[in-house]
């Protein structure tokens, strides 16, 4: 049986990201790996790609950023309403607090030594604005400086640097077709 997972990411970092570090590991359970960034898409293309993959069968992820919500329930439930309850809450990746969170988390000590920064112990509260500040002048943009980071990943590092990194690649790993992220 041919098996697909859609990953709907906001734009293009997270869209990076999950290339890199997330694809190899569905790969292993299934034979297309789709990644698809909906920051530029209109609700109803949004609600549209939802139906087809839904319609097809195929397993998915809903992968958003927690931004100004109280908590990670509040979130999902302000994007399963905006998106006409199309989206699985049980689907839904909320990421604390940015995804820049996420790309730093997998570098160790020698990694940020090589990269020019300083060691995180956690990453839980970096955002954006944080991720840009802390980007060395040698890099001639933030792209560059994400492309090496993303070079130094460590999936283990991260789980251990970001909470919401550990549950989301806890549950991948065990078994990406049950999938349910409740929290």
């Amino acid at each position: 049986m041919y098996r697909r997972m859609h990953v709907l990411v906001e734009g293009r970092d997270d869209r990076e990201f999950f290339d890199v570090t997330i694809r190899p590991i569905l790969q292993v359970q299934y034979d297309c790996v789709q990644i698809w960034e909906y920051a530029g898409a209109t609700i109803e293309k949004r609600i549209g790609y939802l139906r087809s993959v839904q319609a097809m069968n195929a397993d998915y992820l809903f992968v958003a950023d927690i931004n100004t919500s109280p908590c990670v329930t509040a979130r999902k439930k302000r994007l399963v309403d905006s998106h006409k309850e199309t989206i699985d809450a049980g689907r839904m990746v909320i990421v604390i607090r940015e995804i820049e969170g996420w790309y730093l988390a997998g570098l160790d000590d020698k990694s940020c030594k090589e990269l020019a920064l300083e060691p995180f112990s956690g990453t839980d509260d970096i955002t954006k604005e944080d991720f840009g500040s802390l980007i060395p002048k040698k890099f001639a943009s933030r792209i560059d400086f994400m492309a090496e980071v993303l070079k130094r990943f460590s999936v283990g590092i991260a789980g251990q640097k970001n909470k919401s990194f550990h549950y989301f690649i806890s549950r991948i790993q065990r078994d990406p077709t049950g999938m349910r992220f409740e929290k």
